[in-house]
């Protein structure tokens, strides 16, 4: 098993890779992605934080637009100096619809590599997940386009970091929307809402931003999305073993 801080970094659900499909209810789905608030390639930096105020990682986001075909990629790049959680999504660049994923956790010291993959072959998810060497796969039914559900009506989890940045970001603002897990080759139903704005305090700066609640059967996370400009993430507040804050402290 890789290092327990690490598998904190963005999973909605902490769970074995082909295990049971989730809680797929028949909760009505809703259009959650509006349009994508960055303009151009993006780095933000951040202090991973745990519950005792102690710093023991940091993690890089990066947007880049024009990659593989016109598609934009972002890249989550975390670790504590010798592990690392890293992952990476293929999305459309208007609708943050996923094409590919990726989510690769090493801890060189034990010679361990796990690696959970996701390709989107509509209308199923195909997960691949290779543990030191050893593949396994399954596959998942998407949220398909009718009266309960947009088009898309789902997003990869991967793309956690960047969907609540592109939400309608006002008081109030409620969505519900199928998340795609290739950690753990689930779909399930995850809940939005805008609970208001607060002021945040972060090593960049201090900040007025719109506190998102991110929430599933099992878990609730939170972010807090600036309100101005591209309306980046200047923190968020992930569910894990133990719980982590991504705290901001470098920005291009």
């Amino acid at each position: 098993m890789i290092s327990r801080r690490l598998l904190l970094v963005p999973a909605l659900l902490a769970a074995g890779f082909l295990a049971a499909c989730g809680d797929n209810d028949d909760k009505v789905l809703t259009k959650v992605f509006v349009a994508a608030p960055w303009t151009s390639d993006e780095t933000f930096e951040y202090n991973l934080v745990i519950e005792d105020d102690s710093v023991y990682g940091t993690c890089v986001l990066e947007t880049r637009l024009n990659d593989e075909g016109g598609n934009t990629r972002l890249n989550r790049l975390c670790g504590d100096g010798n592990n690392r959680d890293d992952g990476t999504a293929l999305v459309d660049p208007a609708t943050l619809r996923p094409i590919s994923a990726n989510r690769t956790q090493m801890r060189p010291e034990k010679d361990q590599r796990l690696s959970f993959s996701s390709f989107y072959e509509y209308p199923i998810v195909r997960f691949v997940a290779d543990e030191d060497g050893e593949p396994r796969e399954t596959t998942r039914e998407l949220a398909e386009p009718d009266d309960t559900s947009p088009d898309p009506g789902y997003y990869d989890d991967e793309s956690l970091l960047w969907l609540v940045r592109g939400i309608d970001l006002r008081e109030g603002y409620e969505a519900s929307y199928q998340n795609v897990s290739a950690g753990t080759g689930q779909t399930f139903t995850v809940d939005i809402l805008v609970e208001g704005k607060e002021r945040v305090r972060v090593p960049l700066g201090e900040f007025t931003a719109w506190k998102v609640r991110i929430r599933t059967a099992s878990v609730t996370q939170y972010a807090w999305v600036e309100t101005e400009g591209s309306q980046r993430l200047v923190r968020a507040r992930i569910k894990g073993i133990q719980d982590v804050t991504y705290e901001l402290t470098r920005s291009e």
